[in-house]
């Protein structure tokens, strides 16, 4: 992955990204950074120079709306001897950390002799980075400083002080829970079922204000976990941190009906849409997400125990 970096840096930051040449066509990509911070921008320029008898059939189309949002988007052509540079300019920002890659984009134009041929830019990679406080792009984490040595004299008399203190702090912890106890203070705290905790979630998410903000986003995130952690609680695979299609897979192992699997996979996919597509769901379908959720949790919970035949066995009359 480091190498791949490297390579994209050295490529974009020189602006020498030649793609391929075709005749009398050329197509480029480049990008002012490879490394940017949340939020900042980036110039990304496709260029194709050609003659000026050769048509140009496609157009350059904008990078992944779902990773990038275009800021602006200028069309350029000019003259450079006897060719023809044209092309699309644009200002990308980003909100997601990670590596990112610009898709290779393919030009379509006509020869001479008439025949369609294509040539295609080389892929671009982005890093983005977080910020810390002061505005500056986070770094690895700083060397441990060497340990402070202290004089023996010194150093024997507070370890004796931090002993006596941690020993202090357990007596009156003790003591405290002790008379807590016989006084019938201390109360296990209930755990809730796998079902009863979702429904305890998506119930508080169905009364809150975050639709009525306009936070669909945030809305469908808080949906998705907490579906999440049900699924790793209920069926005990990993879920919180997998993608809809590994847990769609993982699910396969279990013994769930054709029914539910349809409503996990509609439910979770609209929420990945809503993530990742900026797609934003009229209040109709957003109620029937819910619902959705709500019964899927009903459906997953697991059946009673069969009820034994000859009533209560630990129950006898005398």
């Amino acid at each position: 992955m480091r190498r791949i970096l490297l390579i994209g840096v050295l490529l974009g930051i020189a602006g020498s990204l030649q793609a391929a040449e075709e005749g009398n066509v050329s197509v480029k990509a480049e990008v002012d950074r490879a490394f940017l911070t949340i939020g900042e921008r980036v110039e990304y320029r496709v260029t194709i120079t050609h003659d000026p008898t050769v048509p140009i059939l496609s157009q350059i189309p904008p990078p992944r709306a779902d990773v990038f949002e275009v800021k602006e988007a200028h069309d350029f052509s000019e003259k450079e001897g006897n060719e023809v540079v044209e092309g699309r300019r644009f200002v990308l920002t980003t909100y997601e950390l990670g590596e990112f890659i610009l898709d290779p984009i393919t030009v379509r134009y006509r020869t001479l002799q008439g025949e369609e041929k294509t040539v295609q830019t080389h892929r671009l990679f982005l890093t983005v980075q977080s910020v810390d406080a002061s505005g500056k792009p986070k770094t690895d984490i700083r060397n441990v400083k060497g340990v402070l040595e202290l004089p023996w004299r010194w150093g024997w008399l507070g370890s004796l002080f931090l002993f006596a203190l941690a020993i202090g702090a357990g007596v009156t912890l003790w003591w405290r829970w002790k008379h807590r106890a016989l006084a019938g203070e201390i109360t296990p705290e209930p755990v809730l079922s796998p079902e009863d905790e979702a429904l305890l979630g998506l119930n508080r998410l169905f009364d809150s204000d975050l639709i009525r903000q306009g936070k669909i986003k945030e809305y469908f995130l808080a949906l998705s976990e907490i579906l999440r952690r049900y699924f790793e609680r209920r069926f005990e695979i990993l879920a919180v941190e997998s993608t809809t299609s590994e847990i769609l897979q993982a699910l396969r192992q279990e013994e769930i009906s054709q029914s539910l699997r349809e409503k996990i996979e509609q439910t979770l996919s609209s929420a990945d849409l809503v993530k990742f597509a900026k797609w934003r769901p009229p209040l109709p379908e957003i109620i029937k997400v819910n619902q959705l959720a709500k019964a899927i949790v009903e459906e997953a919970r697991p059946l009673p125990p069969p009820a034994q035949e000859g009533g209560d066995p630990v129950s006898h009359g005398v």
